[in-house]
């Protein structure tokens, strides 16, 4: 069966009408050239060349060939260009799980970055709660979930990228939304702090131990409000929450500014195993900040 590198050195050939021109066109030697589409004459029983001490022609058969040879070459090179393309995470899909802690500024940058690195990719943002994460992933119904913490499961992976500055929500008439100067950890001390689940779960006992770590004993105040991070119910003066920075205040609250390097984790779960290229991009790019 003639070869797809056959049809390209008799391309050449047809285009150049000479054998060493050809030849320095594919960086191969002439001889090569020669056997190649002599090779090519056999496998189709026809002569595509006329050759004479002079020149080179195309026969009819040649100028057929060429006439049908350069799309499937092209076609060829555009699936091997899409193949590439899909083995580098340059395109093809992903579909990214979210939990509500990870905050909207997270989720922006995740999608521009991708945008950015590989305009044919397409980007699918599902939010999950922290329980879902592990029947998503086995199911495949997402490829990676960005979450700040994770329970130990089997058959996950999780790789830990650039962590996300903290910021401080209080109500609008708490004291502490009058502050010029960034808050300390440390004023958070005897405040109750609004958590999106009970004592005990991996992401509530991490606010509370950052505030343990500055000195800040609080009380966790679970939301009744569900439905996502973002929905920051602040009720009383006493009531702080501790957001990824670049989170919109909603009404009635204050964004403050947090002194020293308090930041909050970041995640890439998948499943165990290599990462598809897709998520191995992702996890790239949201690393190297």
């Amino acid at each position: 069966m003639p070869e797809l590198r056959h049809l390209r050195v008799f391309l050449a050939v047809a285009d150049e009408l000479h054998f060493t021109r050809a030849a320095e066109r594919l960086f191969l030697a002439q001889p090569a050239v020669s056997k190649a589409v002599a090779q090519l004459e056999r496998e189709l029983g026809v002569d595509l060349l006329e050759r004479t001490t002079r020149e080179v022609r195309l026969t009819a058969a040649g100028e057929a060939l060429r006439a049908d040879a350069q799309g499937i070459v092209d076609a060829a090179d555009a699936a091997f260009a899409r193949a590439r393309e899909h083995g580098a995470g340059l395109a093809g899909e992903i579909a990214i799980g979210v939990t509500g802690a990870v905050g909207p500024a997270t989720r922006r940058d995740a999608t521009r970055r991708l945008r950015e690195a590989a305009p044919e990719l397409s980007v699918a943002l599902r939010e999950l709660r922290p329980r879902e994460i592990a029947t998503f992933l086995a199911e495949r119904r997402v490829d990676v979930v960005l979450a700040r913490t994770i329970r130990r499961e089997e058959g996950l992976r999780a790789t830990s990228l650039a962590p996300t500055p903290a910021a401080l929500l209080v109500p609008a008439t708490s004291p502490l939304a009058a502050h010029e100067e960034p808050v300390e950890l440390a004023a958070l001390d005897g405040l109750r702090l609004r958590t999106w689940s009970a004592p005990g779960t991996p992401y509530t006992d991490l606010l509370v131990a950052l505030c343990a770590a500055a000195g800040a004993r609080v009380t966790p105040a679970e939301t009744a409000v569900t439905g996502g991070a973002d929905l920051v119910e602040l009720d009383g003066d006493d009531l702080v929450a501790i957001v990824p920075a670049g989170w919109s205040p909603p009404p009635g609250t204050a964004a403050v500014e947090l002194a020293g390097d308090v930041t909050l984790p970041l995640l890439a779960i998948h499943r165990a195993g290599p990462a598809t290229p897709a998520v191995e991009r992702l996890i790239a790019l949201l690393g190297d900040r």
